[in-house]
């Protein structure tokens, strides 16, 4: 009985060998002695759109009882050429050296980059609620790679915000390249509070300004866009479509702007609109005139300064102390507004941040119902040292936030003047008194 189990499986073996499509079993030799061979295995191709392993192989020859014709094959170690049809099946007709030194490259192309993005979040590994909400967490900068992060937006705005943190913060560029531009929009004035390097905020412009044009911009977009505008190159500002009165009135409007950024914006705005020096379109420069020279300034006639609205110099932060006194001169010109003595607080208004550069006797002279045209924000930037001549009647018709801030500059003044003085005494007490004494000594 076990014999015939033997035989049995004995012949099952050699069928199963003859079926395999790797090993197809053929005869061959001239003196009709059965040498059982292997055929060579060719290859292996993978088909796209089935999703299924075709074998390609040489069919057997027919049988023959004086001779066969068979293929002339190289003999190679079995085993390897196993090996080498596996990785062909895996990796494709490279070899997988090949395709391990494609992955490891630095210059990986999007395919390849893409399978590395991974969303960052806080949550990783943590299921805790606090009032029947969950925690909010700071993603783990060891689960962070750098070059490779994306934000995954949820409903969680919390957990996405903190998420955008720590890719703000621990990111590279390229991470934040690859923030969407509607939430960087929604989050400019949360990411204006970061202390970043000056090149992550920079780059935050590229992300809102997407494939489009600097002077496709639009002005709704540039009004979202303001805590951040600040960090956005003069030349790339200058860019922008200064022909549209709205775009033009917020950059001089702008408060947090240098004077080399309205510099370079008033060069490209002079050599665009050849009528820049009528009345109408310098109310809407404001602040740009800051980056107008003074040579210019002074070839406009005088007229132009009186039709100069109100809001013009509260908005010319970009100006030096040397622009303020040039434009202070011309509003106070006989032909304009005429010496302090004769402002009315309206004059006073108009004047804005020009205030800061009138002198302590000017000061003193101007009537005290014109000192109700002070506001806070002048007052602010006014020289404690010229507040110091005000008189009690000028002060009372000054309001009550300007003269808190009076109040509390002359107080840091006056103890700044005391630390001086207690320092020139003591000097005078410590160093001069025993040096005049040696030196009288030494005449005697």
């Amino acid at each position: 009985m076990d014999l015939h189990y033997v035989i049995f499986w004995y012949m099952i073996a050699h069928i199963s060998a003859y079926k395999n499509h790797r090993y197809t079993i053929a005869t061959c030799g001239e003196d009709d002695r059965k040498q059982f061979t292997c055929k060579h295995y060719e290859g292996v191709n993978k088909l796209a759109m089935k999703g299924f392993f075709k074998m390609k192989y040489t069919s057997p020859a027919q049988p023959s009882r004086t001779t066969i014709t068979t293929e002339s094959t190289v003999e190679i170690d079995p085993y390897l050429k196993f090996e080498e049809d596996i990785n062909v099946a895996l990796f494709g007709n490279a070899s997988i050296e090949g395709r391990l030194e494609e992955k490891t490259r630095l210059g990986l192309n999007k395919n390849a980059t893409a399978q590395y993005i991974h969303f960052p979040c806080g949550k990783l590994f943590r299921a805790e609620l606090v009032y029947n909400v969950s925690g909010v967490h700071l993603p783990m900068s060891e689960y962070l790679h750098r070059g490779y992060c994306k934000l995954n937006e949820t409903k969680d705005y919390m957990q996405t915000a903190v998420n955008a943190f720590a890719i703000i913060l621990n990111g590279d560029l390229v991470d934040i390249e690859r923030l969407s531009s509607e939430y960087v929009l929604r989050s400019a004035r949360t990411i204006s509070m970061m202390k970043l390097p000056k090149e992550k905020l920079t780059a935050m412009w590229n992300v809102v300004k997407g494939r489009r044009k600097t002077i496709d911009i639009s002005y709704e977009t540039l009004q979202r866009y303001r805590p951040l505008f600040k960090y956005i190159s003069g030349k790339e500002i200058a860019r922008l479509n200064l022909s549209d009165p709205k775009i033009l009135s917020f950059i001089g409007t702008h408060a947090e702007l240098d004077r080399h950024q309205v510099g370079v914006i008033a060069s490209k705005y002079i050599s665009i609109n050849k009528q820049w020096s009528e009345p109408r379109y310098l109310n809407i420069m404001n602040n740009i005139l800051c980056g107008i020279p003074m040579t210019f300034m002074r070839q406009l006639p005088v007229n132009t300064f009186l039709q100069l609205s109100h809001q013009v110099f509260y908005h010319i932060h970009a100006c030096d102390p040397l622009q303020r006194r040039f434009y202070l001169a011309f509003m106070s010109g006989t032909q304009v507004l005429g010496k302090s003595y004769s402002w009315s607080a309206s004059d006073v208004a108009q004047l804005g941040l020009l205030m800061a550069e009138v002198t302590g006797p000017d000061l003193s002279s101007i009537n005290p119902k014109s000192m109700a045209g002070i506001t806070s924000k002048v007052m602010l930037t006014m020289s404690p040292h010229n507040l110091q001549y005000l008189s009690e009647a000028q002060l009372k018709y000054l309001g009550q936030k300007p003269l808190n801030i009076l109040a509390r500059k002359l107080k840091k003044y006056q103890d700044q003047m005391q630390i001086y003085d207690n320092r020139g005494a003591k000097f005078i007490s410590t160093t001069l008194f025993p040096l005049v004494y040696l030196i009288l000594i030494n005449f005697v």
